[in-house]
């Protein structure tokens, strides 16, 4: 029996996804809570996309077939539009989500009634193997998309009031980082969340759209930090602009100037949150040191390394570097079990 009202709305944009489909499909069906109803468009496949998805001969399924391909933002605000549910939830064509993610991530969001937006962490399998697990802060969140995205798109569950009352859809003029873009911005009027547990496995390979338009991503992605900055009143100049691309790109090989460079970086940020208040002070320094001394025990230079007191801001520093050694560690464990 199909709900009038379903609990959930789960939103999916495909496209020539026959390999992965399937099981990504399964894995929804698969879930503890089955009060959802499951709107997928199909973006013009010329695979077996449909068919697949037709295979299943669900009722909760909402199928609709694009007559010319429109792009994923697109299809997902289509999608948001026809969304009966409490809450919204994403997921991909090639993605797997645990038995209980959806009712552990529906428990989250009672618990957090304020919370508007939220995700969980997640384990990436394929081509790359990490599990991500971001702290439950939505301040250091928010401080954290001041250099990159927090929320893992396929793990968004957001209520339905923040569409439909609140007037937020994707913005149509990014066709990819649509995801940072839309946490960012609920994030500066509403708190967001993350699931303290792994709910979804994220599948990394070529196909991706993060993987098939790297430059185009990063210019999208640039386009929200670029607005972030301005908020804050922040200006760069031209040897600060790429001390914050190396940054944001956490690129490897770094000399330990850079680092140095990073670290005055961070006192231009708070300086200017200073005079802004956007956001908490207690929390900004800390949070970007923490995220500037994961990036630094990521890098592989061992000389750069042995610098390491020359990075040091103070001796203050030193308890947030100790902290990230060992959750890099934990986590480096816990990924070889």
């Amino acid at each position: 029996m199909i709900s009038a009202m379903p609990l959930i709305s789960i939103i999916m944009s495909v496209y020539n996804e026959e390999i992965y489909l399937k099981e990504a499909l399964q894995s929804i069906f698969n879930q503890t809570i089955e009060d959802y109803e499951l709107i997928i468009v199909d973006d013009c496949s010329t695979d077996r996309t449909v068919e697949i998805i037709k295979s299943f001969n669900d009722p909760r399924i909402k199928l609709i077939i694009n007559e010319t391909n429109m792009g994923l933002t697109k299809n997902l605000n289509k999608a948001l539009k026809l969304c009966r549910g409490e809450f919204i939830a994403r997921m991909d064509g090639d993605d797997i989500c645990m038995p209980d993610r959806l009712r552990k991530q529906v428990e989250y969001m009672r618990l957090h009634p304020e919370y508007m937006l939220t995700g969980c962490q997640t384990r990436t399998f394929g081509e790359q193997n990490m599990t991500w697990c971001l702290k439950d802060n939505p301040e250091k969140l928010r401080i954290m998309m001041l250099i990159r995205p927090v929320l893992a798109h396929p793990t968004f569950m957001m209520r339905k009031e923040l569409i439909f009352d609140k007037n937020f859809c994707y913005d149509e003029s990014f066709r990819s980082a649509q995801d940072y873009d839309l946490a960012q911005r609920v994030s500066e009027f509403y708190p967001i969340g993350i699931v303290q547990e792994v709910l979804l496995n994220y599948r990394t390979h070529k196909k991706q759209v993060s993987s098939k338009s790297g430059s185009t991503q990063f210019a999208n992605a640039d386009r929200i930090r670029e607005r972030q900055l301005e908020r804050l009143g922040v200006v760069l100049d031209e040897n600060m602009r790429k001390v914050y691309t190396l940054w944001v790109k956490e690129d490897k090989n770094i000399e330990a100037e850079t680092f140095c460079r990073a670290q005055e970086l961070i006192h231009v940020f708070c300086k200017a949150n200073d005079k802004k208040n956007i956001y908490s002070k207690e929390l900004m320094e800390k949070t970007l040191k923490e995220m500037l001394f994961t990036w630094f025990l990521r890098n592989k230079s061992m000389k750069t390394m042995l610098k390491l007191p020359a990075i040091c801001d103070s001796i203050s520093d030193l308890p947030i570097l100790a902290k990230q050694t060992a959750e890099i560690m934990k986590r480096k464990m816990h990924e070889n079990k």
